[in-house]
C-alpha cells in the first residue's frame, strides 16, 4: 500500500544585514597657488639690487621694482629659451608675488616646485620655508606641507625669492601647488653647526699642512681618464680596465711634466667587487708611481652629464659630437638624497681610504666632486660632511679636501674651504675671475689647488692661467689628457653629429700621443720653474 505524504508550507524568513563599509576620504583636488614658466606665463616682481629689510614681508612696497615674466636666467645647454622669461644676468636677485587665496582653506600637502641656480631662499608672509645650496636642472617638487600649513592664509599672501649666483647658467623658476599629483621630495636637512664645528676643528694643523706642502713642491697635474673609458664605471670595471693604455698613455704625461693626476672612483664598482676594485687601484698607482705621479683619488661625485643613474655592464656608447654625454655621478643622486644608503657609503669610503691611508703613492684625497652639481645641495653637503668624518675616522695620513666650485660666498663653499686641510677649487672662469678665486681661497691661509681648469673657448688657457698659478704658488689639474670616449674637446652644450672643433675645449694629446698644441706642453714644462726658488709654496707668499 502507497501514502502521499501531506506538503505543508513553510515559511522563509530572508534576513538582510547592514555593514558600516568605511570609504575613503575623497582626495582634495589639486590647487595651482602659482605655476611654473614651462606651463605658463607668470609674473613677478623684481629687483637686482639689494632690497630694503622686510623686503619679505607683505607690507613691503616693490612698486619701484620691475615687472618681469618667468623664468629668470640665461639661456645654457640645459637651460630651454622658451622657459627663460627675463633675462637676469647680475650675481643676486630678488623676487615677490602675491597670491590670492580664495574660500576655505583645506590641503594635506603642499608641494614648492624649484628650478634654482644657484643657492635659493623663500619665504611665506615673511617665514622662511624653503632652502637649497648649489643647483639642479630640473624642476623638482619639495614637500613644504608643514611650513604652509603654518604660514599660508586666506586672502593676500606673499611668496618671495632670493637667489644668488656667481658662475656658470644661472636660473630660477618656482611653482607652488597644493595637494599635487606628483610625487613629492622631502628637502634635505642642514647640516649642524655641532657637526660643522667638529669637522672644522678635525682640519690638520696649519703647520703640519704647509710642511706636507713644502715636501711636494709645485703639482703639475691633469684629470685623468684613459681614452678608452667614457666614465669612471668604465674605468674601473675588471671587463673594462686597461692598464696597457694607462701606461701608454702616462708616458706621453711623464715626457711632457706632469707629476699628479686626480682620477675618480665609482661606487657601484666598489659594491659589485670591492676586492678586485683595489687590486685594480693598486695596480692603477703603481703604473702612475712608474712614470712619475702621485694620485688624487675622488671617492664622490655630483656631476652627472649622461642624466641618468650610474649601472654597472657595458656602458652606453658615446654620443657622437656631445661632450661627456656618458658620465655619470657616484654613488648616484638617489643615494645622495636618501640616508638608508649612507651606512654602505660610510662603508665604501673607510674601505677605500683606509686600504691606501699609508700609501705614498696617494698624494690627497680629494673627497667628493662638486657636491650639489645636478642634486639636492644640502643633502650634498651633508654627505660630504660626513665623508670628511668617514675620512678622518680611517686614519688618512694624506690631507683631505672638497674643491669650492659653485657660489664662494655661499654656505656650501665656505663650508667646504673651512673643512678641508688644502683648499681647492673649479676654475673654468676667465683669469680674472681665477686671481680672484685665488684671493678668496688664499684667506685660509693654507695651500691651493685648482683642481679643475682649462676652457680654451672663453680664454682659460696654459697662455692665461699657468702664470697665474706661478705667481699666486697654486697647484693645478686640468680637465683631460688624451682625447677619447668622454668627448671633452667638445664644447659645453654641442650636439650630436657636431664635428671636432678646431678650438679643443679640453685635452691635450690626440689617440696618437701627437700633441694638441707643442707650445702647451712647453709653458706647462716652464710652470714650475716659474715658482720663486727662496720660498716655494711658502707660507708667507700664501699669504699675501
Amino acid at each position: 500500500m502507497s501514502t502521499t505524504a501531506s506538503r505543508v508550507p513553510v515559511p522563509v524568513v530572508f534576513i538582510g544585514f547592514w555593514f558600516a563599509v568605511s570609504q575613503p576620504e575623497p582626495a582634495l583636488a589639486e590647487q595651482v597657488l602659482i605655476d611654473t614658466a614651462d606651463r605658463q606665463s607668470v609674473t613677478w616682481r623684481y629687483t637686482t639690487d639689494k632690497p630694503a629689510k622686510g623686503w619679505n614681508e607683505l607690507s613691503f612696497d616693490d612698486s619701484t621694482w620691475d615687472s618681469g615674466r618667468a623664468g629668470f636666467g640665461v639661456t645654457d645647454h640645459v637651460t630651454p629659451p622658451a622657459t627663460v622669461g627675463t633675462a637676469w644676468k647680475t650675481s643676486a636677485i630678488w623676487l615677490r608675488k602675491t597670491i590670492d587665496v580664495p574660500g576655505l582653506l583645506e590641503f594635506t600637502s603642499a608641494g614648492l616646485i624649484v628650478r634654482h641656480d644657484e643657492d635659493v631662499e623663500v619665504y611665506i608672509n615673511g617665514a622662511a620655508v624653503f632652502s637649497a645650496i648649489g643647483f639642479n636642472t630640473e624642476r623638482t617638487a619639495f614637500d613644504v606641507s608643514e611650513e604652509l600649513k603654518a604660514t599660508l592664509k586666506r586672502g593676500k599672501n606673499l611668496i618671495a625669492v632670493h637667489v644668488t649666483q656667481t658662475g656658470g647658467g644661472q636660473y630660477i623658476d618656482l611653482g607652488l601647488i597644493l595637494d599635487p599629483t606628483r610625487q613629492l621630495t622631502a628637502p634635505a636637512k642642514t647640516v649642524s653647526q655641532e657637526e660643522s664645528q667638529r669637522q672644522y676643528d678635525a682640519r690638520w694643523p696649519e703647520e703640519k699642512v704647509w710642511e706636507w706642502c713644502a715636501k711636494v713642491g709645485p703639482i703639475v697635474g691633469c684629470n685623468y681618464l684613459p681614452r678608452t673609458a667614457v666614465n669612471m664605471t668604465e674605468m674601473w670595471q675588471k671587463e673594462t680596465f686597461d692598464p696597457k693604455t694607462i701606461d701608454e698613455e702616462l708616458g706621453w704625461a711623464e715626457k711632457a711634466g706632469y707629476n699628479s693626476l686626480r682620477v675618480f672612483v665609482q661606487y657601484l664598482v666598489w659594491k659589485d667587487d670591492p676586492q678586485g676594485l683595489k687590486r685594480r687601484m693598486d695596480q692603477f698607482l703603481t703604473i702612475a708611481d712608474k712614470h712619475g705621479m702621485r694620485v688624487m683619488l675622488i671617492p664622490f661625485c655630483d656631476c652627472n652629464f649622461a642624466g641618468r643613474e650610474p649601472y654597472l655592464g657595458k656602458q652606453d656608447e658615446p654620443v657622437p659630437g656631445v661632450h661627456n654625454s656618458g658620465w655619470v655621478s657616484s654613488p648616484g643622486l638617489k643615494r645622495v638624497a636618501d640616508r638608508s644608503t649612507w651606512p654602505d657609503l660610510e662603508r665604501y669610503v673607510k674601505d677605500l681610504v683606509g686600504r691606501f691611508a699609508n700609501d705614498r703613492r696617494v698624494l690627497i684625497w680629494d673627497l667628493y666632486n662638486e657636491p650639489g652639481n645636478s642634486a639636492m645641495g644640502e643633502g650634498s653637503l651633508a654627505l660630504a660632511t660626513a665623508a670628511f668624518r668617514w675620512a678622518r675616522e680611517s686614519k688618512a695620513t694624506q690631507p683631505l679636501t672638497i674643491g669650492a666650485w659653485t657660489d664662494f660666498e655661499g654656505r656650501m663653499s665656505k663650508a667646504l674651504m673651512k673643512m678641508s686641510d688644502v683648499v681647492s677649487f673649479h676654475g673654468y672662469d676667465k683669469p680674472d675671475g681665477i686671481v680672484q678665486k685665488s684671493r678668496t681661497c688664499r684667506q685660509f691661509n693654507r695651500p691651493v689647488l685648482c683642481t679643475e681648469w682649462l676652457l680654451r673657448q672663453s680664454g682659460n688657457t696654459f697662455e692665461t692661467i699657468l702664470p697665474i698659478f706661478a705667481h699666486d704658488q697654486i697647484g693645478g689639474y686640468h680637465w683631460g689628457l688624451v682625447a677619447g670616449r668622454t668627448q671633452t674637446y667638445m664644447p659645453y652644450g654641442s650636439k650630436e653629429g657636431d664635428p671636432m672643433p678646431e678650438q679643443w675645449q679640453h685635452d691635450v694629446f690626440h689617440a696618437d700621443g701627437k700633441p694638441y698644441d707643442a707650445k702647451e706642453i712647453e709653458l706647462l714644462q716652464q710652470y714650475s720653474k716659474q715658482f720663486p726658488l727662496d720660498r716655494p709654496w711658502s707660507r708667507a707668499k700664501a699669504s699675501q
